[in-house]
C-alpha cells in the first residue's frame, strides 16, 4: 500500500546524509523546546524558546538532507568528543544524589579516580583501590 511512497523516499535520500547521534539529540532539543514555548505562549520567554527551537528545527532538516557527508561526520565527532564526557559527568552527579545517604565519593589526590565510600564520621585513612596511595579523608 505504501510501498510507492517509501521507495519515492527512499529514492530521493540516496547520497544524503540521513540521520546519527548529533541529529537525534538536536530532534530531542527542538521537543523540549517547542514543548517549554507553549508553556509560555506570550511573552518574549516564549518568542526566544520558539525561535530558538524553529532553528534547531531547521538546522535538524539541514543536517538530514545534506549531501556534504565528511563535513556532516565532523560535526557528529565533534558531538560525540562534547557528549560523552557530559554524559558521564551527569551520570556521576545521578550516582551521588542517588548515594547520598549512603555514602561520600572523594577523589584520589594521585589517580584522580572517584572513590565510593561509606559514611563513617570523622577523619580517617582512606587508601585507593587503583593506584593503591592511602589519603586522609574528613566525613561530617
Amino acid at each position: 500500500m505504501f510501498y510507492r511512497l517509501q521507495n519515492t523516499i527512499r529514492r530521493f535520500m540516496v547520497g544524503r546524509y540521513g540521520t546519527d547521534g548529533l541529529n537525534r539529540f538536536l530532534a530531542v532539543t527542538y521537543l523540549v523546546l517547542w514543548v517549554l514555548s507553549r508553556c509560555f505562549p506570550r511573552g518574549w520567554v516564549g518568542f526566544v524558546l520558539s525561535t530558538v527551537a524553529t532553528a534547531t528545527f531547521v538546522w535538524f532538516v539541514f543536517r538530514t538532507l545534506s549531501r556534504n557527508i565528511p563535513r556532516r561526520q565532523a560535526e557528529n565527532q565533534w558531538f560525540y568528543g562534547w557528549w560523552y564526557p557530559t554524559r558521564e559527568w551527569l551520570r556521576h552527579q545521578k550516582d551521588r544524589l542517588r548515594d547520598l545517604r549512603v555514602c561520600r565519593y572523594r577523589r584520589c589526590p594521585a589517580c584522580r579516580a572517584w572513590l565510593r565510600l561509606p559514611i563513617k564520621r570523622g577523619r580517617r585513612t582512606v587508601t585507593c583501590s587503583r593506584c593503591h596511595t592511602p589519603f586522609k579523608a574528613f566525613f561530617l
